[in-house]
C-alpha cells in the first residue's frame, strides 16, 4: 500500500450562499462504469480550477511539441480530457487538493494528453507547427 501525501487547501466557506454556488453545484462523470458510483465529480469551482490547469497545460504542451493542440477552444477541451483522466484513474504518491481537484495529477494529465494528441497530429499528416 502506498501512502499518498496529499495536501488540501480550501478557498471558499463551507456555508452559506457561496458553498450552494460552487460546492453543492456539481457534474458527474462516468465512462463505461468507471470510476464505479456516481463517477467522477466535478463541483463548480473545480471545473473553474481545471480550466485554469488547462490554459497553463496548453502552453506547456506547445513548448514541448513545437505546435498548439488547435484553437482555444479545442486546446482546453483536450487538456480537460487529460485532467480528467489522471485525476480519476492515477494516484500519485504525492499530490495537492485544490478545492476537490488533484492538481498534480491534473496537470499531468493535461500536458501528457495535450503533447500526445499534437504528435498524433503532426504523424498523421494533419497538422505543422501552428504559431
Amino acid at each position: 500500500m502506498v501512502l499518498a501525501n496529499v495536501v488540501t487547501v480550501n478557498f471558499l466557506p463551507t456555508s452559506g450562499i457561496l458553498d450552494t454556488i460552487f460546492h453543492q453545484t456539481w457534474l458527474a462523470i462516468n465512462v463505461l462504469g468507471f470510476p464505479g458510483g456516481n463517477g467522477y465529480k466535478l463541483t463548480l469551482i473545480g471545473l473553474i480550477i481545471v480550466l485554469i490547469i488547462a490554459s497553463a497545460a496548453t502552453g506547456v504542451a506547445e513548448r514541448l511539441a513545437g505546435a498548439k493542440p488547435g484553437g482555444m477552444l479545442l486546446a482546453v477541451l483536450i487538456t480537460i480530457f487529460g485532467a480528467w483522466l489522471f485525476s480519476a484513474y492515477v494516484l500519485l504518491p504525492f499530490d495537492i487538493l485544490m478545492e476537490g481537484v488533484r492538481v498534480v495529477a491534473a496537470l499531468l494529465g493535461a500536458i501528457v494528453v495535450s503533447v500526445f494528441y499534437v504528435l498524433l497530429r503532426k504523424q498523421m499528416g494533419g497538422g505543422g507547427a501552428r504559431k
